[in-house]
């Protein structure tokens, strides 16, 4: 009974830690130091516009959220640039539009999105050795351009 109870709480914890999002490669520029990394690392960027599906114009404001990292903003001209640090290979990571929360605009629903670097190719520089250890491989972008449809309202 007891060797029983003991399997059940090794799975379940296992569950548990197993469920967990987290972020190996988060990069926070306060507390970690990309040059003392001892793994390879690399900045994956987006960068695009929002726009109005009905105007054609572009969203000031809105909320880009890409993987857990620190929400940006669109500017006046509905432009963001977001990056994350992750392991230099193919990866996909999800991107919030307009997610719900503080910054939340009601005219737009929220939209979700999953970006795939496949194959990638980094631009690296003899600088960025140096800031950035000898396992940084460098920065890859793709740029997306995101339609948003406003709600209807009464």
């Amino acid at each position: 009974m007891k060797r029983i109870l003991l399997i059940g709480f090794v799975v379940l914890t296992g569950l548990a830690v197993s469920c967990r999002d987290t972020i190996p490669f988060s990069y926070h520029p306060n507390t970690d130091s990309l040059a003392t990394r001892k793994y390879p690392h690399a900045f994956f960027i987006v960068e695009g516009k929002i726009l109005d599906s009905l105007s054609q114009e572009p969203i000031s404001g809105i909320s880009v959220n890409l993987r857990m990292e620190e929400s940006v903003f669109t500017d006046e001209e509905g432009a963001f640039h977001t990056q994350t640090v992750a392991f230099p290979i193919s990866q996909e990571f999800r991107i919030l539009f307009n997610a719900y929360g503080e910054h939340f605009n009601p005219l737009y629903e929220p939209e979700t999105l999953y970006v795939h670097f496949m194959l990638p190719t980094f631009q690296l520089t003899r600088e960025d050795v140096l800031e950035h250890g000898p396992e940084f491989f460098g920065r890859t972008y793709m740029t997306i351009n995101k339609i948003l449809t406003p709600l209807e309202h009464d």
